[in-house]
């Protein structure tokens, strides 16, 4: 059955995903959501910034999948496969999946998704907590990746409310189905939109650079990557670069306007 969303809206706030942290470890209900208008303090992966001016959506959802963590990461495709249908009922613009769970408007980026996650002593999860952010009405000029928002793109200058509650009425039977089936009920439709399939990519890890091409997802959702020597290397977590869109910046560079990957 579809999760009873209830939403708290409040101007400002220092991060919805922090607030909801402390709510989901103070034993609140699966469904909790909270949007701020802006954030002061917002933060993407790896501790990068992330710029939380008003207009766009900031949104946190509070959740509580009976399941191990690393099968809790791939909610964050849910979360692309259920922005990325409604985006594309709102612009013209071509919407594509970015690996794992952004999202690209005409092969700049737009929206982005930060989960984070608190497990019981048996090690599965106790509660995990899905932040997003989408640019609507502004986005930065700098970052790692080029960026755009849905108004710049073609698409109408929706009120943030307005584009969270069709956000969670397409999440909510994803969602559903992931819970019953896991990530191969929502595979085929992430892979139906996904960019840089068959291409050349570069992945930026922790300690090294890897160049080939995306050739698949493996059953967990990690990047199959064909390498030139003929073997395959999976990708469980990095930045990925597609050098015909946007090459990997220098080293050290970049200060994010979304949210990226999972911190899972």
């Amino acid at each position: 059955m579809t999760i009873a969303f209830r939403i708290t809206e409040v101007p400002s706030i220092d991060s919805t995903n922090a607030a909801l942290r402390e709510e989901a470890a103070a034993g609140a209900l699966e469904g909790l959501v909270l949007r701020a208008d802006e954030q002061t303090s917002g933060r993407g992966r790896r501790g990068r910034g992330w710029d939380s001016p008003a207009g766009n959506l900031y949104v946190s959802l509070l959740l509580r999948p009976d399941c191990k963590p690393a099968e809790g990461a791939t909610v964050g495709f849910v979360a692309a496969v259920a922005l990325g249908r409604v985006l594309r009922d709102l612009t013209p613009a071509d919407v594509l999946h970015k690996w794992p769970n952004d999202l690209l408007i005409d092969g700049r980026k737009m929206t982005g998704v930060l989960l984070e996650a608190g497990t019981k002593p048996d090690g599965r999860l106790d509660w995990l907590v899905l932040g997003m952010g989408v640019n609507i009405r502004s986005h930065p000029e700098t970052g790692l990746y080029p960026t755009t928002d849905l108004v710049a793109s073609g698409g109408p200058s929706i009120a943030p409310q307005d584009l969270l509650k069709r956000f969670l009425a397409v999440f909510g039977p994803y969602y559903d189905a992931w819970a019953e089936g896991g990530f191969q009920a929502i595979r085929a439709d992430w892979l139906a939109f996904a960019a840089g399939i068959g291409e050349r990519v570069v992945a930026r890890l922790e300690r090294e650079e890897v160049t080939g091409s995306f050739a698949d997802l493996d059953p967990d959702g990690a990047l199959i990557m064909q390498l030139d020597s003929g073997q395959q290397r999976r990708i469980a977590a990095g930045d990925i670069f597609f050098p015909h869109l946007f090459p990997p910046p220098s080293a050290g560079e970049g200060r994010v306007g979304v949210p990226h990957n999972s911190s899972l």
